[in-house]
């Protein structure tokens, strides 16, 4: 980890060039978070000594892992280059950037973090005509007609209808409740939730309870029935949540009577990895799947203790496949073309499924491309499994 912080500070331009000057390099752009320059203080000093930005680990693994997919691209005899901006710091301002012309020489660009960096390249995707790969944020954030746009990660809706449809198919005469915040962002999940629920054939309909901004164990521990299996959805995706709301379903003694549901966030959360919640099951969505006897994933967690000296993650695992995936495909053809099955072997750990999303039949070409594939895992004492 240190070896990797540091070579990451001593980046700041950010670009990994190709070792040798080949014809047609494809030029990719990352637009990730690493929040760096509050690392620094006035004086320029890094203030964590050997730590990093502890907001901005999971967009590390990220960035590890499409490292890791520039050099497998580079050793098979086709020429990428990697440019990387932090979009949390004043180097990578997204107006900026556009003002520098930076856009100009990009021939693809991978977005990890959601609104307001995600629209605004969006944006840039459809005017400029570079391809975008949204690799995180689970929502289209109202864009249309930007054929260019790649949503990796299926929106929010279609997670929560695989989360019904496993409540329908596995627990539907068990004590559902969903928690959330006041929050608009969370009564639109709920408003969702509710009109899933209202079309599927579960019984026992669920409780919806409101929770304030601070709220104690007691307020969600008190609508657990002892007498039956309860399943407590987490009904928010704010990541702080996730953790207070993990922390208080840990304090319940009976575990054996309860099953946690969160939302896409769960996924890269590390603190809900702990073993302070071994004994409950865990389970979210996802658009990759653990993949844990995939050969592509046993070789790559093993090359990431060689290079990092930590496991590999979900989050490395999607920098790794996203960007070997569309970067072969844009060698091949020089433009995305995701419905060729002769591109198979380009998927490494999943079978991702881009499907043009149209929200007018009148529109003649596709608001954008959604991955409609989604695995149902189950997080439980340390392992992780897809169900």
């Amino acid at each position: 980890m240190k070896k990797t912080i540091f070579f990451l500070l001593l980046l700041l331009g950010y670009l990994l060039p190709n070792a040798q000057e080949k014809s047609k390099t494809i030029r990719a752009g990352l637009f990730i978070s690493f929040f760096l320059d509050s690392a620094f203080d006035v004086s320029g000093n890094y203030q964590l000594a050997h730590a990093f930005p502890r907001q901005a680990i999971t967009s590390l693994e990220y960035y590890e892992g499409a490292v890791m997919a520039i050099d497998s691209i580079n050793q098979i005899g086709k020429s990428a280059t990697l440019e990387v901006f932090d979009v949390s710091s004043k180097q990578g301002n997204i107006e900026q950037l556009l003002k520098r012309g930076k856009f100009d020489s990009l021939d693809i660009m991978f977005v990890y973090g959601g609104p307001p960096e995600y629209t605004a390249l969006a944006s840039i995707s459809k005017s400029k005509n570079i391809p975008l790969v949204s690799a995180s944020y689970p929502n289209d954030a109202g864009i249309r007609g930007s054929p260019m746009v790649y949503i990796a990660n299926p929106k929010i809706n279609s997670h929560l209808q695989i989360i019904t449809n496993q409540i329908n198919s596995r627990w539907h005469d068990a004590n559902i409740i969903w928690f959330k915040r006041s929050d608009p962002g969370d009564d639109r999940l709920q408003d969702i939730f509710r009109e899933l629920i209202k079309q599927s054939l579960i019984a026992q309909r669920p409780k919806y309870i409101e929770l304030g901004k601070t709220f104690s164990a007691e307020e969600i521990l008190k609508a657990i029935d002892s007498t039956k299996i309860n399943v407590l959805l987490a009904g928010s995706l704010d990541n702080a949540f996730a953790v207070n709301f993990a922390k208080a379903i840990s304090l319940y003694e009976k575990k054996g009577i309860i099953h946690v549901i969160g939302m896409p966030n769960w996924d890269g959360l590390k603190e809900l990895q702990s073993t302070s919640y071994a004994g409950i099951p865990i389970y979210y969505t996802s658009g990759m799947s653990p993949a844990t006897d995939n050969k592509w994933a046993i070789e790559f967690d093993k090359k990431m203790k060689e290079e990092t000296g930590i496991n590999s993650s979900t989050s490395a695992l999607k920098g790794f496949e996203l960007t070997f995936y569309f970067l072969n495909i844009l060698a091949k053809y020089g433009t995305i073309k995701i419905d060729n099955s002769a591109d198979k072997p380009f998927k490494v750990f999943n079978n991702l499924d881009f499907r043009a999303i149209k929200w007018s039949q009148e529109t003649q070409v596709p608001d954008y491309f959604e991955n409609k594939r989604i695995y149902f895992i189950r997080r439980l004492n340390g392992v992780e499994s897809t169900q």
